[in-house]
């Protein structure tokens, strides 16, 4: 692990953007030392399983959101959602 990404886990602020693998934003990482603001958005273990076989980086909190969204609604799972 570079330096930087190091700080990254401390300082947010110094963390590169990355583009969301569902609607192309960007978006900053929010992982910290402590966890990962992505395992606070209540998905099924299905939907979490399809999610990963259909995007191979990650997805930004809102694109999560709407998924879990989704999932309440009764919506199906690989169902895209929209860019914000």
């Amino acid at each position: 692990m570079s330096l930087r990404n190091l700080a990254g886990l401390i300082l947010p602020l110094l963390r590169e953007p990355s583009t969301c693998a569902a609607c192309g934003g960007e978006f900053v990482c929010g992982a910290s030392l402590v966890g990962c603001w992505c395992t606070e958005v209540k998905l099924s273990d299905a939907v979490r399983a399809e999610l990963r076989t259909r995007y191979s980086r990650c997805l930004c909190r809102a694109c999560l959101e709407r998924f879990a969204s989704n999932e309440t609604k009764g919506v199906d799972a690989g169902a895209t959602p929209h860019a914000p």
